[in-house]
Protein backbone atom coordinates (compact mmCIF):
# COMPACT_ATOMS: atom_id res chain seq x y z
CA UNK A 1 0.00 0.00 0.00
CA UNK A 2 1.79 3.27 -1.15
CA UNK A 3 1.62 5.94 1.35
CA UNK A 4 0.80 8.83 -1.09
CA UNK A 5 -2.33 10.38 -0.48
CA UNK A 6 -5.19 10.73 -2.61
CA UNK A 7 -5.88 14.43 -3.85
CA UNK A 8 -8.69 14.76 -3.98
CA UNK A 9 -8.63 13.49 -0.03
CA UNK A 10 -6.13 16.15 0.60
CA UNK A 11 -7.97 19.08 -1.71
CA UNK A 12 -10.38 20.05 0.73
CA UNK A 13 -9.79 19.61 4.32
CA UNK A 14 -12.46 19.88 7.05
CA UNK A 15 -15.10 20.04 4.40
CA UNK A 16 -17.13 16.90 5.50
CA UNK A 17 -17.63 18.61 8.68
CA UNK A 18 -20.87 20.21 8.13
CA UNK A 19 -22.75 17.22 10.27
CA UNK A 20 -20.10 18.17 13.24
CA UNK A 21 -20.58 21.17 13.24
CA UNK A 22 -24.25 21.18 13.21
CA UNK A 23 -23.71 18.52 16.11
CA UNK A 24 -21.80 21.13 18.07
CA UNK A 25 -24.41 24.03 17.17
CA UNK A 26 -27.03 21.40 18.34
CA UNK A 27 -25.39 20.90 21.81
CA UNK A 28 -24.82 17.42 20.83
CA UNK A 29 -22.74 16.09 23.37
CA UNK A 30 -21.67 12.81 20.77
CA UNK A 31 -20.83 15.77 18.58
CA UNK A 32 -18.43 17.18 21.14
CA UNK A 33 -16.69 14.15 21.73
CA UNK A 34 -16.09 13.69 18.26
CA UNK A 35 -14.56 17.20 17.49
CA UNK A 36 -12.73 16.57 20.59
CA UNK A 37 -11.18 13.81 19.55
CA UNK A 38 -10.63 14.73 15.89
CA UNK A 39 -8.97 18.06 16.64
CA UNK A 40 -7.32 18.18 19.95
CA UNK A 41 -4.00 16.73 18.37
CA UNK A 42 -4.27 18.75 15.68
CA UNK A 43 -4.51 21.72 17.98
CA UNK A 44 -1.55 20.39 20.22
CA UNK A 45 0.65 20.23 17.08
CA UNK A 46 -0.25 23.81 16.33
CA UNK A 47 0.62 24.92 19.73
CA UNK A 48 3.67 23.42 19.76
CA UNK A 49 5.04 23.95 16.31
CA UNK A 50 4.88 27.62 18.21
CA UNK A 51 7.20 26.59 21.21
CA UNK A 52 4.88 26.50 23.58
CA UNK A 53 6.10 24.28 26.39
CA UNK A 54 3.55 21.10 26.63
CA UNK A 55 1.57 22.69 29.94
CA UNK A 56 0.96 25.61 27.61
CA UNK A 57 -0.22 23.84 24.64
CA UNK A 58 -2.60 22.13 26.65
CA UNK A 59 -4.23 25.27 28.89
CA UNK A 60 -4.00 27.06 25.01
CA UNK A 61 -6.13 24.32 23.69
CA UNK A 62 -8.66 24.50 26.69
CA UNK A 63 -8.72 28.09 25.52
CA UNK A 64 -9.65 27.12 22.02
CA UNK A 65 -12.16 24.22 22.86
CA UNK A 66 -13.91 27.06 25.15
CA UNK A 67 -14.19 30.17 22.28
CA UNK A 68 -15.75 27.05 19.64
CA UNK A 69 -18.35 26.40 22.03
CA UNK A 70 -19.04 29.87 22.62
CA UNK A 71 -18.50 31.26 18.75
CA UNK A 72 -19.22 27.77 16.50
CA UNK A 73 -22.86 29.74 15.75
CA UNK A 74 -20.64 32.65 13.69
CA UNK A 75 -19.02 29.61 11.63
CA UNK A 76 -19.85 29.50 8.20
CA UNK A 77 -18.56 27.32 5.69
CA UNK A 78 -18.10 29.43 2.43
CA UNK A 79 -16.49 26.93 -0.67
CA UNK A 80 -16.24 30.17 -2.50
CA UNK A 81 -13.67 31.99 0.32
CA UNK A 82 -12.11 29.05 0.71
CA UNK A 83 -13.46 29.21 4.07
CA UNK A 84 -13.34 25.85 5.80
CA UNK A 85 -13.90 24.36 9.58
CA UNK A 86 -10.07 23.37 9.88
CA UNK A 87 -9.12 26.73 8.72
CA UNK A 88 -11.89 28.80 10.62
CA UNK A 89 -10.68 26.56 14.08
CA UNK A 90 -6.81 27.31 12.96
CA UNK A 91 -7.28 31.09 13.07
CA UNK A 92 -8.94 30.36 16.94
CA UNK A 93 -5.98 28.65 17.70
CA UNK A 94 -3.33 31.27 16.36
CA UNK A 95 -5.16 33.98 17.84
CA UNK A 96 -5.53 32.09 21.62
CA UNK A 97 -1.67 31.38 21.06
CA UNK A 98 -0.95 34.74 20.29
CA UNK A 99 -2.88 35.89 23.17
CA UNK A 100 -0.83 33.65 25.55
CA UNK A 101 2.18 35.07 24.10
CA UNK A 102 1.25 38.55 24.75
CA UNK A 103 0.97 37.62 28.76
CA UNK A 104 3.65 35.67 28.75
CA UNK A 105 6.41 37.22 26.69
CA UNK A 106 5.07 41.16 26.77
CA UNK A 107 6.06 43.22 30.01
CA UNK A 108 8.54 44.33 33.07
CA UNK A 109 9.10 40.63 33.36
CA UNK A 110 8.78 39.39 29.32
CA UNK A 111 11.49 37.00 28.55
CA UNK A 112 12.41 36.90 24.26
CA UNK A 113 10.57 34.24 22.21
CA UNK A 114 11.36 32.10 19.47
CA UNK A 115 11.83 33.23 16.10
CA UNK A 116 8.28 31.73 15.56
CA UNK A 117 6.58 33.24 18.25
CA UNK A 118 8.00 37.07 17.51
CA UNK A 119 6.63 36.17 13.99
CA UNK A 120 3.36 35.83 15.20
CA UNK A 121 3.62 38.82 17.63
CA UNK A 122 4.36 40.84 14.99
CA UNK A 123 2.62 39.95 11.69
CA UNK A 124 0.49 37.18 12.76
CA UNK A 125 -1.56 36.85 9.58
CA UNK A 126 1.71 36.15 8.05
CA UNK A 127 1.39 32.49 9.97
CA UNK A 128 -1.06 30.54 8.02
CA UNK A 129 -1.94 27.04 8.39
CA UNK A 130 -0.35 25.92 5.18
CA UNK A 131 3.57 27.46 6.75
CA UNK A 132 2.23 26.15 10.24
CA UNK A 133 2.00 22.77 8.79
CA UNK A 134 4.72 22.43 6.75
CA UNK A 135 6.58 23.66 10.10
CA UNK A 136 5.47 20.59 11.86
CA UNK A 137 5.60 17.91 9.18
CA UNK A 138 6.57 16.95 5.91
CA UNK A 139 3.96 14.54 3.07
CA UNK A 140 5.72 11.50 4.41
CA UNK A 141 4.97 12.18 7.91
CA UNK A 142 8.36 12.73 8.97
CA UNK A 143 9.20 15.80 11.15
CA UNK A 144 12.46 17.69 11.82
CA UNK A 145 13.44 16.35 15.50
CA UNK A 146 13.69 19.94 16.67
CA UNK A 147 11.52 20.11 19.73
CA UNK A 148 10.24 17.46 22.25
CA UNK A 149 7.07 17.12 20.18
CA UNK A 150 8.69 16.56 16.66
CA UNK A 151 10.87 13.71 18.76
CA UNK A 152 7.98 11.79 19.67
CA UNK A 153 6.70 11.69 16.61
CA UNK A 154 9.78 10.74 14.97
CA UNK A 155 10.60 8.53 17.90
CA UNK A 156 6.83 6.50 17.51
CA UNK A 157 7.18 6.27 13.65
CA UNK A 158 9.23 3.30 13.31
CA UNK A 159 7.33 1.39 15.26
CA UNK A 160 3.93 1.90 13.31
CA UNK A 161 3.26 -0.20 9.53
CA UNK A 162 3.10 2.40 6.85
CA UNK A 163 -0.70 2.19 6.95
CA UNK A 164 -1.12 2.58 10.72
CA UNK A 165 0.63 5.85 10.44
CA UNK A 166 -0.99 6.85 7.36
CA UNK A 167 -4.17 6.27 9.42
CA UNK A 168 -3.42 8.50 12.60
CA UNK A 169 -1.49 11.35 10.59
CA UNK A 170 -4.70 11.84 8.04
CA UNK A 171 -6.94 12.20 11.38
CA UNK A 172 -5.07 13.43 13.79
CA UNK A 173 -3.07 16.11 12.07
CA UNK A 174 -5.38 16.21 8.73
CA UNK A 175 -8.57 16.26 10.13
CA UNK A 176 -9.84 13.70 7.72
CA UNK A 177 -12.55 11.33 8.93
CA UNK A 178 -12.62 7.94 9.51
CA UNK A 179 -14.54 6.90 6.87
CA UNK A 180 -12.52 8.93 4.09
CA UNK A 181 -9.51 7.25 4.72
CA UNK A 182 -11.25 3.81 5.40
CA UNK A 183 -12.24 4.65 1.65
CA UNK A 184 -8.64 4.99 0.60
CA UNK A 185 -6.83 2.59 2.09
CA UNK A 186 -9.79 -0.52 2.00
CA UNK A 187 -10.39 -0.71 5.75
CA UNK A 188 -13.30 -0.80 8.18
CA UNK A 189 -13.58 2.27 9.72
CA UNK A 190 -13.52 0.79 13.17
CA UNK A 191 -10.24 -0.33 12.39
CA UNK A 192 -9.17 3.41 11.52
CA UNK A 193 -10.24 4.63 14.66
CA UNK A 194 -8.16 1.95 16.01
CA UNK A 195 -4.85 2.02 14.04
CA UNK A 196 -5.50 5.84 15.58
CA UNK A 197 -5.60 5.03 18.59
CA UNK A 198 -2.56 3.06 19.32
CA UNK A 199 -0.73 5.76 17.77
CA UNK A 200 -2.19 8.41 19.96
CA UNK A 201 -1.88 6.24 23.23
CA UNK A 202 2.36 5.56 22.32
CA UNK A 203 2.36 9.37 22.05
CA UNK A 204 1.03 10.11 24.99
CA UNK A 205 3.34 7.98 26.44
CA UNK A 206 6.34 9.16 24.47
CA UNK A 207 5.42 12.72 25.83
CA UNK A 208 6.45 12.11 29.29
CA UNK A 209 9.91 11.20 28.37
CA UNK A 210 10.11 14.34 25.73
CA UNK A 211 8.32 17.10 28.09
Amino acid sequence: MTSTSSPSLFATPGSTDDGLVDGIRAQDDQAWEQFVERYSPLIYVWCRTCDLQAEDALDVSQQVFGSVHRSISTFSHRPEGGGSFRGWLFVITRNAIRNHLQRTLRGPRAQGGSSIQLRLLAEPESLDEASLSAATLSADGRSDPQTPLQAALDAARGDFDDRTWQCFRLIALEGHTAAEVAEQFGMKPSAVRQAKYRVTRRLRLDLGRFV
